[in-house]
């Protein structure tokens, strides 16, 4: 590169912050002097001189009634001139950055030539209340959509844009300019080109953006601003521009250029105005400021309103710092917020337009092909009918099972506590897959399959941990009310819905339940634990109290895993696992339709399912929720091939786990399960009474069993492939076989306890007692 080509680069870096044009009115001599200067200086590489056409324009203008003829203009130009020579009229402007020399009309008849055609759709008196209107622009996407297009319509009489971020070749897929441009200030490339269409319009560019120390100075400096458009990306400005705009009573237009949505707020005529309309009442400027782009996601779903946005939209949301680098946005959109944006400016402006709220012109809903009633949601079919007292009392009438005769009959108060204990056990999404039947002494635990069926339950093996985890609960009340539990698993070969039959003695030695006693305490203070707190370490006592409980069960074997090394893969797996399961339509399903409750209502009215607040999310992350839950998200995003960021949540989980553990016995089979269940409970319980924080995160067994025990069975081949891979991940780093009953995989923490947990079934829709007990 020789001397001449670096001197050329230097000089266009030096002009990089230059936007404003250079005047020179012939007619004063000293402007004269410095125009041939200049001229003789080499400086100006392109003169363009086209006053003769403006000219021509401005009498034609000048008498629309009349038609003139061509040959009439130029006596009429002469005219006009009165003996002046036309090189001297008007004003040469000179562009430094592109180094050219322009001669036009001087600034009265340059605007009435230009803003010419604007009439009556803008009167000559409405064009000039606009040329003393001030506009603040932040951010320069969208923003100079709109800038440009105000400044075609002469919108203003002084335009302030403040953007820090200079242009990028991936800003040219909707910022107009051209790669001349790259690395030049967003702020210097919008003015030069307001310049260029009319050099007479005030500019003034901020070049750091909007600051809490330049905030007083862009709203108030030279005048208050008349109006404020947000087209920024950072989050705590848009809201601390909100609260200026609000104190000085400034309206506030927003485009978001997706469904062509523009927010409007009236801070000028309702000075108490909720900011972006009481979206944000929870959202502090200090905690949002310097978020990731992923991470300002949910929180701008908060301020949107996840109904509001474009299915393309909630789906790329899930691809950011996935698969993409940030949201996407497209020309024609931002071309459209530019029109849009700019018409409601002039409108507020003129004092035309009074409202405040959110205004879409979608086209996909406005241009669109025919389509049919918005489509309903497919229920997916339960091949089970719900299970009945008649069908219970059918199954016991035909057993005819008898007590022995050491076996005692508790009465219904003690068979209500002990049921209601049982039925305080966790299940797989809180599906509480029981129901008991109680004669003549006997217990009997059925399994409502319409209640459990769901693609979680593969071969049944979650119901059989849930059934464990009950009847564990119930042999720990019924120890503490002095009474020794035993169980029949199957008694009866031909259904499937009898699980156990549970008789009971009188307990006589108490010595090897001892250490079960002060489980009971906690049967009813049991719950999962998703709230996030800081790491903390777990100790080894503590550590091996929670082992021996667990592994009393004969069989049963617990693993921790506490290393960084070992709870980052294991996280990598479980988000994998995460992922498929919403991505698999069974999965996803169940998921939003059977395990999720929605609203408060949902929750409290079938009191199963999991509330969605017991997740323990913010506002934000509430919001990110929404996006998870469409179907036509997912299946958009499932058609792109991403999905990673629904793996990304048992990232953040573990990120604060102390350590994961696993719970199996050896073989795999459902009595396996069940015993495993118990053994789960003995540790959770006496985690409970520990303080500590338990969360499940079971995604991988139910998987994993899919293609070690079913063949793949409701999974795509490239899941199965996939969830081969992490299989072999999961064994090296659990030292786990393919044979097992994998129980538990849960996260063992320090957090506080969670204000909400999940309901339970009234004990009058799951227990029959028969009077003749």
């Amino acid at each position: 590169m020789n001397s001449r080509f670096k001197a050329l680069i230097d000089a266009s870096k030096q002009l990089q912050q230059i936007y404003h044009p250079v005047f020179f009115r012939p007619d004063v001599s000293s402007e004269l002097d410095s125009l041939v200067a200049l001229i003789e200086s080499g400086e100006v590489v392109f003169v363009h001189d086209e006053l003769y056409g403006q000219l021509h324009e401005l009498i034609k203008m000048k008498s629309p009634s009349v038609k003139i003829k061509q040959e009439d203009y130029a006596g009429l130009i002469s005219n006009h001139l009165a003996g002046k020579d036309i090189d001297n009229y008007g004003v040469w402007v000179y562009y430094p950055w592109n180094r050219r020399l322009v001669h036009v009309l001087d600034r009265e008849e340059f605007i009435q030539v230009r803003t010419n055609r604007n009439q009556y759709k803008i009167t000559r008196e409405e064009q000039e209340i606009l040329s003393t209107k001030t506009i603040g622009i932040i951010g320069l996407s969208v923003g100079q959509s709109i800038a440009l297009t105000l400044a075609m319509e002469r919108g203003f009489g002084e335009l302030r844009l403040t953007d820090f971020d200079t242009l990028e070749l991936s800003n040219l897929n909707r910022i107009r300019s051209g790669v001349h441009n790259l690395n030049v200030p967003k702020v210097v490339i919008t003015a030069r080109e307001i310049a260029e269409i009319d050099p007479f319009l005030n500019v003034k560019c901020f070049f750091e953006g909007i600051t809490e120390e330049n905030m007083n100075s862009f709203f108030t400096e030279n005048g208050k601003l008349d109006l404020l458009v947000d087209e920024c990306d950072g989050l705590d400005i848009k809201i601390l521009a909100r609260y200026k705009a609000r104190e000085l009573r400034i309206p506030v237009l927003m485009d978001t250029s997706d469904r062509g949505m523009l927010d409007v707020e009236r801070f000028d005529l309702e000075p108490d105005r909720a900011l972006l309309h009481g979206t944000i009442d929870n959202v502090d400027p200090k905690t949002i400021k310097g978020l990731s782009t992923e991470d300002k996601i949910p929180v701008m779903l908060q301020m949107l309103g996840i109904e509001n946005i474009s299915l393309r939209a909630k789906t790329s949301m899930l691809e950011v710092e996935q698969t993409i680098n940030t949201w996407p946005q497209l020309a024609s959109s931002v071309v459209l917020g530019g029109a849009v944006g700019a018409d409601v400016s002039r409108r507020i402006l003129l004092d035309q337009f009074h409202e405040s709220g959110r205004y879409y012109i979608d086209l996909d809903e406005l241009v669109a092909d025919k389509k049919p009633d918005d489509e309903q949601v497919i229920v997916k079919h339960n091949p089970f009918a719900p299970l009945w007292e008649d069908d219970m009392r059918k199954v016991v009438s035909r057993l005819k099972l008898e007590s022995s005769s050491d076996d005692v009959y508790p009465d219904k108060e003690t068979i209500d506590k002990l049921v209601s204990a049982a039925s305080a056990a966790p299940s797989t999404g809180n599906d509480q897959p029981w129901k008991w039947y109680y004669k003549k002494g006997i217990l009997y635990l059925f399994h409502d399959e319409f209640r459990s069926f769901s693609f979680g339950d593969f071969q049944k093996t979650a119901s059989f941990i849930s059934f464990g985890a009950a009847y564990e609960n119930l042999n720990i009340q019924a120890i503490s009310l002095g009474l020794e539990p035993y169980y029949d698993l199957f008694p009866d070969s031909s259904t499937a819905k009898l699980v156990a039959t549970i008789r009971f003695k009188k307990l006589l030695d108490s010595t090897q339940s001892e250490p079960l006693k002060p489980l009971a305490s906690a049967i009813f203070r049991r719950h999962t634990n998703r709230l996030m707190a800081q790491k903390a370490p777990v100790s080894e006592d503590i550590l091996s109290r929670l082992k021996i409980l667990s592994e009393s069960i004969p069989g049963a074997k617990i693993k921790y895993f506490t290393s960084d090394n070992e709870l980052r893969g294991l996280a990598m797996i479980i988000g994998a696992c995460d992922k498929i399961r919403l991505l698999n339509p069974e999965g996803h399903y169940d998921f939003v339709h059977r395990e999720m409750r929605w609203t408060n209502e949902e929750a409290e009215q079938t009191r199963d399912g999991i509330d969605v607040r017991t997740l323990g999310l913010g506002h934000s992350l509430m919001a990110a929720m929404e996006v998870i839950r469409s179907e036509k998200v997912i299946n958009a995003v499932k058609d792109l091939g991403g999905g990673n960021a629904l793996g990304m949540l048992a990232m953040r989980t573990l990120s604060t786990a102390s350590a994961l553990c696993l719970i199996s016995i050896p073989g795999y089979n459902l009595k396996n399960f069940f015993e495993g269940g118990r053994s789960m409970e003995r540790f959770w319980l006496e985690a409970t009474n520990l303080n500590l924080a338990i969360h499940p995160l079971i995604s991988p067994l139910y998987l994993f069993s899919r293609i070690l025990h079913g063949n793949g069975e409701g999974l795509e081949e490239k899941d199965i492939q996939e969830l081969r891979f992490l299989r072999e991940q999961f064994n090296k780093l659990t030292q786990s076989t393919n044979d097992d009953s994998e129980v538990f995989l849960a996260k063992i923490a320090i957090a506080t306890e969670p204000p909400l947990k999940a309901y339970r079934l009234l004990l009058k829709d799951i227990l029959v007692v028969e009077n003749d007990i």
